[in-house]
């Protein structure tokens, strides 16, 4: 007895010295975005209509939207092809209505994730999708409402608000753990990626997806750039 005890603590003691190797031994993949960039100004929104009746302010609303470029819009996902990964939903997800837009701009999540939409301005605010597989329509919404919605397909699905016909923004469901967004700059940084081969795909809603395939091995921290172009 004593010594299928002790075979079984070493048996133990390997897979736990095996999940260690395997956590600390996970590859980064990093570089830069290249694209054509089209530099937004701030601009001014002066809330007119849908106003929320209980705020106690009696002017305008104006205030300028903070700056963003095209590359934070970048995602960049990996999809395992020597394995399946396990993906499950985010904890956290939301899109803000803030100045009369969606923040973020683009939104990556993944299946089964419920996205909050939290009206942050001071006028009435609508969220809609035509989506096939996702179509919805939440209704207008005054300030600090919150609505939450439980994304079930994988791809893009783009968001409007049909009393401000200039917001829009896109969700993009992914079947993979491992994905990030480019930063300012187009910078970006994908880490804890087990070793093994790989789909890289690089979206933006105004670009067509560029793809690559890559081997990464343990500890190795990998340069990748791309450009997107139409």
């Amino acid at each position: 007895m004593k010594k299928v005890f002790v075979i079984f603590t070493l048996l133990i003691s390997f897979a736990l010295t095996d999940l260690a190797f395997a956590q600390d031994s996970k590859a980064t993949v990093y570089g830069r975005i290249f694209m054509p960039v089209v530099k937004k100004k701030s601009r001014t929104f002066r809330g007119r209509l849908y106003r929320n009746r209980l705020s106690s302010r009696k002017k305008r609303q104006k205030t300028a939207t903070a700056p963003r470029t095209s590359f934070q819009d970048v995602i960049i996902a990996a999809y395992p092809l020597s394995f399946k990964p396990k993906t499950e939903p985010l904890k956290k997800a939301r899109i803000l209505q803030k100045n009369a837009e969606f923040r973020p701009h683009v939104l990556a999540v993944t299946p089964g994730t419920r996205v909050q939409f939290i009206n942050l301005d001071r006028f009435f605010h609508n969220v809609f999708s035509y989506t096939p597989g996702a179509k919805f329509n939440i209704g207008r919404r005054p300030t600090n409402s919150v609505y939450s919605r439980k994304i079930y397909k994988t791809g893009k699905i783009n968001l409007f608000c049909d009393i401000h016909s200039q917001m829009n923004a896109t969700i993009v469901s992914l079947d993979t753990p491992y994905f990030t967004q480019a930063g300012k700059t187009g910078v970006y940084l994908l880490k804890e990626l087990p070793p093994g081969k790989y789909r890289i795909e690089v979206m933006h809603p105004d670009f067509p997806t560029t793809e690559s395939e890559i081997t990464v091995k343990a500890n190795e921290k990998q340069e990748q750039s791309f450009t997107l172009s139409k």
